[in-house]
């Protein structure tokens, strides 16, 4: 008998055998792969994926009589199969090579091609006859793999496109490689922790989740006209009934093009549970750019669908049964049993609503990761909503367009572009391969989506104005006659000349990503807390409030900039029309963009243009015009994504670099590191306890727990690792465990501004009192 899974303590009986892993794990990889026409394909990557195991040497490691250095067990399988299918030529070698990525990456990620025998690690190195493998011929009789069938007998799912076919080729592999790494750690699961597998796929049914959101909007009164609705409230209804009656669109891409304030988190929830539930299509993804919007959409999920139907992942996400649990003293097991079910879906995205970043979402359908690419055949067949459209790296948009066509054209996924500034991703502009001019449909009939925008900007009543060129003098004063104010910065230099320049006052707030998140959400709360009672309030901050910070001020001004960022600011002005009047200055600062500001510098450059030639800056063909000449200023694919795709299947087709895609499509590449921050006492009480508190348990724990590092996160700052050295220096860092920088008692820490890297002494005499 051959064995894939062993359990040290128990006798050979209850051991796994070879047979049963590869059967159990090809009907699961099968059933992935069914979803979207590659069932037989999965099904026999996972067949052959751990054939290596039946070498003599494999047994005896399993047996504990061989150490722990560990075999090769993964290339065997992709060997053989190239043998097998070479006698059918190239188009046999080709295919063979597709499923051979799959099997040998299945525990190290999908590798590089290579250039020959010598890279070491390629596949090419690993196919090649002079790399020694242990000997896996006993595992040729097992009844699984007798029978492995010609290449021809496993048809394509789909037509190729030619002009990018070597992009859809390499993303059908990632999409197998999907299947067969979830198929093997699902039956991994369930021999070794059974009572894991219990807890999969406790999840509430589509059925019931329509239910409940036809329940909420009828208890709401969003699905009848009332005669004190205010014109607002009656276009967020319109826009409500249009998205449930594109519901039954046949799948594909859309957009809604929805004015900030519109209630497109609502809208777009509900044609995508009603277009599910119509098309027996699998589950909801919303991804958005930053946490504090996927925070605020999950909030908005969870009122409607209920706590327990709503998977939330990015890093800062802590349960809340887990937090309960933790601040009422459970131990750790107790806390695991009541987010296992989260934790599990988390890692195969197999749960009905999932609300997730934009950097997780699409870094994972690049990636070779086993970790990431598992979720991958869980897109399939589902909605995603993209928030914030616009937020889509330029430099990288070429390639990531690329990436949803595949999804919505072979992968049977609807897409949603959700945003009220609307992204030029149709092929007409300069994106080259962006979407067919039919293929974007819109939810709101067009006709309606100009008056719905004019509509809003009546409503709000909000004059737009650019009064040129402000020092900080000017500015301050003019921010100090508002009784009310916001001023949006374009960096954190910006934020705290403006911040000082209206001195010292309760009235006056300071936002920046250099205080920690914890920080912010108190001051955050202050700052409402006074535009509720008529106080004084004026706040200068970086665009980080622009997206996912519901708040209103009669006044904004903003730094010049490109049109999306001043349509996001103007989304804080007079947001619902709850005021007279709205006034936003759109005002250039008196220091210069920087050279690291490029963008941002192009950016401001073509909403000058747009202005001067669109009276509403914020009609979609304003924003469309805008977006237009941006594209057509910058190089789509600046990490050489296609381009290298194309160069290297012109030497040898299917020549696909999975790991070097993997490092190079980043969404997030400043290279910034966290510093854990132990406030002082000035910061606020609960902050410095807390914060204390935390490290005190991070200082006990080896390795730290999953919930303790989360929470640290709401006490973290991203710096650059040139200034990490220069608080290294001062001697005010402390490093936990090898890994983990801490800031103790808020040494150098503004409690009006943060943290202050080009200051890293500064610190009062309470701070050491703690």
């Amino acid at each position: 008998m051959l064995y894939a899974h062993s359990l040290p303590d128990q006798d050979v009986s209850q051991w796994q055998s070879l047979e049963d892993h590869l059967r159990k794990s090809a009907q699961r990889a099968e059933a992935f792969g069914r979803t979207f026409g590659a069932g037989e394909w999965a099904a026999l990557a996972a067949r052959l994926h751990d054939l290596g195991k039946a070498s003599p040497e494999f047994q005896a490691y399993i047996s504990g009589q061989n150490g722990r250095r560990r075999i090769d067990h993964s290339t065997a399988g992709a060997r053989l199969l190239l043998q097998r299918w070479k006698a059918w030529g190239k188009p046999g070698e080709y295919r063979a090579l597709w499923l051979a990525y799959c099997i040998a990456g299945h525990h190290g990620g999908l590798p590089d091609l290579g250039d020959g025998a010598s890279d070491v690690g390629s596949l090419r190195s690993r196919l090649d006859p002079a790399y020694a493998i242990p000997d896996y011929s006993a595992g040729l009789d097992l009844a699984a793999l007798a029978d492995i069938p010609q290449p021809d007998a496993l048809p394509f799912p789909f037509r190729l496109a030619r002009e990018h076919a070597a992009f859809s080729v390499t993303f059908f592999v990632r999409m197998l490689f999907s299947c067969l790494t979830d198929a093997d750690f699902l039956d991994t699961e369930h021999f070794y922790t059974p009572e894991n597998c219990q807890q999969r796929g406790c999840w509430p049914s589509l059925d019931t989740l329509c239910e409940r959101l036809h329940n909420f909007l009828s208890t709401k009164g969003f699905l009848r006209a009332a005669s004190d609705d205010s014109p607002i409230v009656t276009a967020r209804k319109e826009i409500l009934g249009h998205c449930l009656d594109a519901a039954a669109l046949p799948p594909g891409a859309f957009t809604l093009t929805v004015p900030t304030g519109g209630g497109k988190t609502l809208s777009s929830l509900a044609f995508a549970l009603e277009h599910a539930r119509r098309h027996q299509l699998d589950r909801i993804i919303l991804v958005a750019p930053y946490t504090s919007i996927i925070e605020q959409n999950a909030r908005v999920l969870r009122d409607v669908l209920g706590e327990e139907a709503v998977l939330e992942q990015h890093s800062n996400y802590v349960h809340p049964s887990e937090q309960a649990a933790d601040q009422s003293g459970e131990n750790a097991d107790d806390q695991g049993r009541a987010v296992l079910p989260f934790r599990l879906a988390a890692e195969n995205w197999d749960a009905p609503v999932i609300v997730t970043t934009a950097v997780q979402f699409f870094e994972s359908l690049f990636s070779n990761r086993p970790s990431r690419c598992r979720k991958l055949h869980n897109i399939a067949r589902s909605v995603v909503i993209l928030d914030e459209a616009q937020m889509l790296p330029v430099p990288l948009l070429e390639p990531s367009v690329l990436a949803l066509r595949e999804l919505t054209e072979h992968y049977g996924a609807s897409l949603v572009l959700c945003t009220a500034t609307q992204p030029a991703l149709r092929r007409d502009g300069p994106l080259k391969n962006g979407f067919a001019k039919d293929s974007l449909r819109e939810l709101i009939p067009a006709p309606r989506v100009e008056e719905l925008f004019s509509t809003f900007t009546t409503q709000r009543r909000m004059r737009v104005s650019q009064p040129g060129k402000l020092d900080n003098e000017e500015l301050g004063r003019r921010l100090r006659q508002e009784h009310q104010a916001l001023c949006i910065v374009n960096s954190r230099a910006q934020a705290r000349a403006t911040y000082e320049s209206l001195g010292n006052d309760e009235a006056h707030f300071h936002l920046s990503a250099r205080m920690t998140p914890r920080h912010r959400l108190l001051v955050l709360d202050a700052v409402r807390q006074r535009l509720r009672r008529g106080l004084p309030c004026r706040v200068v901050s970086t665009s980080l409030i622009e997206c996912g910070v519901d708040i209103s001020f009669p006044c904004v001004y903003r730094a010049h900039c490109g049109l999306d960022s001043v349509a996001q600011a103007a989304g804080r002005c007079n947001r619902s029309g709850e005021l007279p009047s709205g006034s936003l200055f759109v005002y250039t600062p008196e220091q210069p963009l920087s050279s690291a500001q490029a963008d941002l510098y192009l950016r401001a450059c073509f909403f000058s243009q747009v202005a001067e030639e669109h009276a509403d800056i914020f009609a979609p063909a304003a924003v469309e015009a805008y977006f237009k000449a941006l594209y057509g200023f910058t190089d789509l694919d600046k990490e050489r994504l296609l381009a290298m795709l194309r160069e290297k299947n012109a030497a040898f087709p299917h020549a696909f670099d999975f790991r070097q895609m993997d490092a190079r499509y980043r969404f997030i590449t400043d290279g910034s590191v966290p510093v854990i921050i132990t406030h002082g006492a000035k910061d606020g009480g609960d902050l410095a306890e807390q914060s204390h508190a935390l490290v005190r348990r991070l200082e006990t724990e080896y390795p730290p727990r999953r919930l303790t590092l989360r929470l640290l996160q709401g006490y973290s700052v991203q710096i650059y690792p040139h200034e990490l050295k220069r608080l290294r220096a001062a001697g005010n860092l402390e490093t936990l465990h090898g890994c983990f920088d801490v800031l103790r008692n808020g040494a150098g820490y503004d409690p009006k501004l943060g943290l202050l890297v080009d200051d890293p002494t500064r610190q009062t005499p309470e701070d050491c009192l703690f």
